[in-house]
């Protein structure tokens, strides 16, 4: 990412390094030690070190709409209250916008079918309309998030994850060994699974999410040992 850049540019950037993202921070970090410049990186790296800090605490756990509570020799995870409130919301605006994509359809249909004076700018509000019903129709993903994880937990006990979750709409209980917990790339998303069953997913090319699914299934398979 920086390799382009001169060391005056490099110098530059590590005195606003704060306002960068995290994955800037690293890979600037990186380019600064390959250069070896005369340079003290110290805040840089107490920067970083504060962020790897708060994502092995799963401070941003959140972020993927869960939160882990770690009491006695168990950790259990469930999703958040916020997570579930963006999914209501969701729903709520998917509908509104399919609503207002399916008057736009109609007027849409009205304006070809009529024999009134064609109107260039009826079509482009039409057409609009119709983009905003596409996009209510993604929102609405929310319901099949909403109900997978109504009665969502994830624990581990001594070593026995036990997962609930809906499945087909039917909240299941499935009980496995910690051992038979996985974490694997599918396309864009790090998924965490237990055995052939997917728990829960974060996006791959985001660090923060991929480092903290990668914290919490280390978390989850060597709790008892963390006490």
């Amino acid at each position: 990412m920086y390799k382009q850049k001169t060391d005056r540019e490099l110098i530059e950037l590590l005195a606003i390094h704060k306002k960068l993202t995290f994955q800037s921070q690293l890979n600037l970090k990186e380019e600064l030690n390959r250069r070896n410049l005369n340079e003290n990186i110290e805040d840089l790296e107490n920067t970083i070190q504060e962020k790897v800090s708060e994502i092995k605490n799963l401070d941003y756990l959140k972020d993927i709409g869960f939160k882990a509570d770690k009491f006695g020799e168990s950790i259990k995870v469930t999703r958040t209250g916020r997570a579930t409130l963006i999914d209501i919301i969701a729903i709520v605006l998917g509908i509104i916008f399919c609503i207002i994509g399916f008057f736009g359809i109609l007027g849409l249909i009205g304006s070809f079918s009529s024999e009134s004076e064609f109107s260039m700018f009826s079509l482009i509000i039409e057409i609009g309309m119709i983009a905003i019903g596409v996009l209510g129709v993604k929102f609405l993903n929310g319901i099949k998030r909403l109900i997978d994880y109504s009665g969502f937990e994830l624990l581990n006990n001594n070593g026995t994850i036990t997962l609930k979750k809906r499945f087909d709409t039917k909240l299941v209980e499935i009980q496995k060994n910690e051992s038979f917990l996985k974490l694997k790339k599918q396309s864009e998303l790090m998924v965490l699974k237990l055995e052939n069953d997917d728990i829960l997913s974060a996006n791959a090319n985001n660090i923060i999410q991929k480092m903290t699914i990668s914290e919490l299934t280390k978390r989850l398979k060597t709790v008892a040992n963390n006490v």
